[in-house]
């Protein structure tokens, strides 16, 4: 699998269930398999301590409906402050799952037609890479939610976003330049947990925000972070 179709194919989808389970936030997230387990991954303000979210699995042809997984709790990672007299959450969060979880890719018309079902990959700690300035970076993620009520439905964009430069580590967190003015918040809404993924083909971090007048995304320190799971599943 080619770069552009590993960042096309890797995030998966999850979804925020209001009182009446209807999807009320969209977030991204990643499998991931390590110590003989596999884990979603994705950062800590998508996940919230109290949220009742979903992952979709894949459209069921047969029912005509949407297959997901409801997850509890997500864990999480903390750390002490820069001044180390306080703690406070790293943003970063991960579900265990079945081991032999798989998840689709699909898209789909709004006349039900299905174009492209493929399996998502599953990421292991050999995928996992420091950032590094000559190397060009991508994610993607549903964006742009329409809720249909009355037909019990929704639908979403898939944005596939290339041409990240990696910039510099700053207080724990991976910032990269955008190739062209950042185009607001709201176009990326969705994409948060996402995988940053190298042209090299290797996973650096997971979307967690950005800023507008500096023209960046930036997300998590992944390698810190798994190795700080290493050591909490001791």
């Amino acid at each position: 699998m080619n770069w552009q179709e590993l960042i096309k194919y890797s995030s998966v989808q999850l979804r925020k269930h209001d009182e009446n389970d209807m999807p009320s936030s969209f977030g991204s997230g990643c499998l991931f398999d390590f110590k003989e387990n596999r884990y979603l991954l994705t950062v800590f303000h998508v996940a919230e301590k109290s949220s009742k979210w979903s992952a979709q699995i894949k459209f069921n042809d047969h029912v005509q409906k949407i297959e997901v997984l409801f997850l509890n709790q997500f864990s999480y990672l903390a750390d002490y402050s820069e001044d180390k007299k306080s703690i406070k959450d790293v943003e970063f969060s991960f579900h265990p799952v079945r081991p032999d979880l798989k998840i689709y890719f699909y898209n789909r018309t709004y006349k039900g037609e299905t174009l492209e079902i493929k399996e998502r990959p599953v990421f292991t700690v050999d995928d996992i890479g420091e950032p590094n300035k000559e190397t060009m970076y991508g994610f993607s993620g549903d964006i742009h939610p329409t809720s249909f009520p009355d037909l019990n439905a929704f639908e979403t964009t898939q944005l596939i976003y290339h041409g990240l430069k990696y910039d510099r580590l700053e207080n724990g967190m991976h910032y990269f330049k955008l190739p062209e003015n950042h185009p607001g918040h709201e176009i990326f809404q969705g994409c948060s947990g996402a995988p940053i993924i190298g042209e090299d083909g290797k996973l650096v971090s997971l979307v967690s925000g950005g800023c507008v007048d500096k023209n960046e995304i930036y997300g998590c320190n992944l390698q810190k972070c798994i190795r700080t799971l290493d050591y909490f599943l001791e």
